[in-house]
């Protein structure tokens, strides 16, 4: 099964749900590996010509690591020669221990210098005597495979063994998504489905009248989308319904300690950690532009209306600007303490990313 790194393709392939294979995060670069046995160079010769400004950069930005603790002598990766390979090397590896062993999501990090046209004007640096052009750094994530995968099953399971429970554990897979790790549910499939063909309503009817007493005209249009009651019948009512009705916290607690299946303890036990970890908007990809970096499509049964409405979506954005970056922070290279703080707010964040795997992971075994 082929990997789909970084972005989404124009084509709108995308992979159903199953693990992914491989590592969880990818470093920003990579080696590759020569097929042909090629003679070796002298020990004293190096095996790569960088410039001058180059290796400067490469210096500003792993003596910042550095500065903000992020790199060691200790977590250097043995045997790398490249300071910017390395620094991502090591900034991968410490994101993914907090991250943790992942079964749905393959979120990929990125390290890349900056330049400074291209850096918020709060990051300014001052210029000093013949400072580089390029003066920070930034960090991005996105998901580099989006998979859809079936939950339905496994929702509906817990909403029966426990009233309420499925409706609060897709509430917070939702809530908790939107800061940390963005999922397309069925209550975004209908407001997508709104803004796609219905022209914003709370159904087809405004659409259809557009069609006047032609009732041919009228039932092809009908045909060539989705409607209200198609939505309806793929989804059960309270997935679609505004969340203000979650059981509370202690409710879960008692549910994960006591309910007498295993498979409702392990849900409201993941579902109760998950609400109780902090999480936060602050390093969201700031964007205008639709976004379509969702870490994994949310369908009821396999191949449902959820797959056609969020492909939909996906190619109405591709044909003008789009933003498919869950998360977006750029640094001064004179201010580590910046770093530093993003490095400890993002350990909570990384743990829902987590969590939110493991419960999707869940959800699915009831398949």
């Amino acid at each position: 099964m082929e990997q789909i790194h970084y972005r989404v393709p124009a084509d709108g392939t995308r992979r159903t749900g199953q693990a992914p294979s491989g590592g969880i995060l990818a470093p920003a670069a990579g080696r590759v590996e020569g097929i042909l046995s090629l003679p070796a160079f002298a020990r004293d010769i190096p095996t790569r010509i960088v410039p001058a400004s180059g290796q400067q950069l490469a210096a500003h930005v792993a003596q910042f690591l550095i500065d903000a603790g992020a790199v060691s002598a200790r977590t250097w990766p043995a045997g790398c020669d490249d300071m910017l390979e390395g620094c991502s090397i090591v900034l991968n590896t410490w994101l993914a221990k907090h991250v943790g062993q992942l079964h749905c999501f393959s979120p990929r990090f990125v390290l890349e210098p900056v330049a400074r046209e291209d850096m918020p004007e709060s990051l300014h640096a001052e210029r000093r005597g013949g400072a580089q052009d390029t003066v920070g750094i930034q960090i991005v994530w996105a998901e580099s495979a989006v998979c859809h995968w079936s939950v339905g099953a496994g929702l509906d399971y817990l909403e029966h063994a426990a009233p309420g429970l499925g409706a609060t554990v897709l509430a917070i897979m939702e809530r908790k998504g939107g800061h940390a790790y963005p999922l397309f549910t069925p209550r975004l499939a209908l407001d997508e489905a709104s803004y796609l063909y219905w022209c914003g309503e709370d159904d087809e009817t405004i659409m259809l009248e557009e069609c006047g007493n032609n009732l041919d005209a009228r039932e092809a249009m009908r045909r060539d989308m989705v409607t209200r009651a198609d939505i309806d019948a793929d989804f059960p009512a309270w997935a679609l319904l505004a969340r203000a009705d979650c059981r509370p916290p202690r409710q879960l607690a008692t549910l994960a300690a006591q309910h007498t299946c295993p498979y409702v303890r392990h849900a409201a036990a993941l579902a109760r950690d998950l609400l109780a970890t902090p999480t936060s908007a602050l390093y969201s990809a700031d964007s205008e532009v639709p976004f379509t970096g969702f870490g994994a499509v949310l369908c009821w049964r396999e191949n449902d209306l959820a797959v056609r409405i969020s492909d939909d979506y996906a190619q109405l954005a591709w044909q003008d600007a789009y933003c498919d970056l869950i998360g977006r922070v750029v640094f001064a290279l004179d201010a580590p303490h910046a770093l530093r703080r993003w490095l400890r707010d993002m350990q909570s964040q990384l743990r829902a990313i987590g969590l939110l795997d493991r419960l999707l992971w869940h959800l699915t075994a009831r398949e």
